[in-house]
């Protein structure tokens, strides 16, 4: 694993899949692409809105009410933004546990399936946050028709479809984000240091006094030089004659 390429790809990719929630899934582009049913030329376009919008997320409830034609309740919009919460954090999380494992045989590829999984999942638990928290009472079931375990199903399956149409955006993120990162090179060796040594202080030696070049420096002694010492030499006593010893 590249060294910094974990924390890389968790705040790429999950920067990245807060763009796409935020661009695609507010409620203006969804109003758009309902108005944009009535051309059959680029009816293909605005069926993929939907899809890649389906992340939803109100602020004016108002306005949403007019193009749904119907009313809104303040626990649709708080859902949305609860979702977006969990989808975020959940692609966070797929990246950050993910990214652990990756090695570098097929490292790149596996970061963009990563990537891609992520936001899969990421929008599978969106749509089952909004059915727990918008769409689970007995009066939105009569009205819908089925069971709640099959509209949470079907909520959980628009999720992973905008997972698979956008997550490869994310894993594009990912991989560039693991590209992007130093390549690992083991441990570094320690310094041998010089081979052929430190070199002396040659200012924080002591100067040796020498009266062939002259007086010597200023703080050493300037008395006169003493004689060169001789060793003691006295001559040989008779009594420090090798004694022979005769036999009796």
């Amino acid at each position: 694993m590249r060294p910094g390429a974990t924390k890389r790809i968790v705040i790429s990719g999950t920067l990245v899949a807060l763009l796409i929630v935020a661009g695609f899934g507010n409620q203006w582009v969804y109003e758009k692409s309902v108005d944009g049913d009535a051309d059959t030329l680029f009816k293909w376009y605005w069926s993929l809105l939907r899809i890649a919008g389906f992340p939803l997320w109100v602020i004016d409830k108002s306005g949403f009410e007019d193009t749904v034609g119907s009313g809104v309740q303040t626990r649709f919009v708080v859902a949305g933004f609860v979702a977006f919460a969990v989808l975020l954090v959940t692609v966070a999380l797929l990246l950050a546990f993910g990214a652990r494992g990756l090695g570098e045989r097929a490292a790149a590829f596996n970061a963009l399936l990563l990537g891609w999984f992520s936001l899969v999942v990421g929008g599978a638990l969106f749509g089952l946050t909004m059915y727990a928290i918008a769409f689970s009472d007995k009066e939105y079931e009569g009205a819908r028709g089925g069971s709640g375990f099959e509209q949470a199903m079907s909520l959980m399956q628009r999720g992973a479809l905008f997972g698979i149409m956008c997550g490869w955006i994310v894993g594009v993120a990912a991989l560039l984000s693991y590209v992007s990162a130093a390549p690992y090179t083991g441990p570094r060796a320690p310094y041998a240091g010089d081979p052929y040594g430190p070199m002396p202080d040659a200012y924080n030696q002591p100067m040796a006094y020498n009266p062939v070049y002259g007086a010597p420096p200023a703080g050493n002694p300037t008395g006169p030089p003493l004689p060169p010492q001789r060793p003691s030499y006295r001559p040989q006593t008779p009594h420090d004659a090798p004694t022979t010893i005769r036999p009796a």
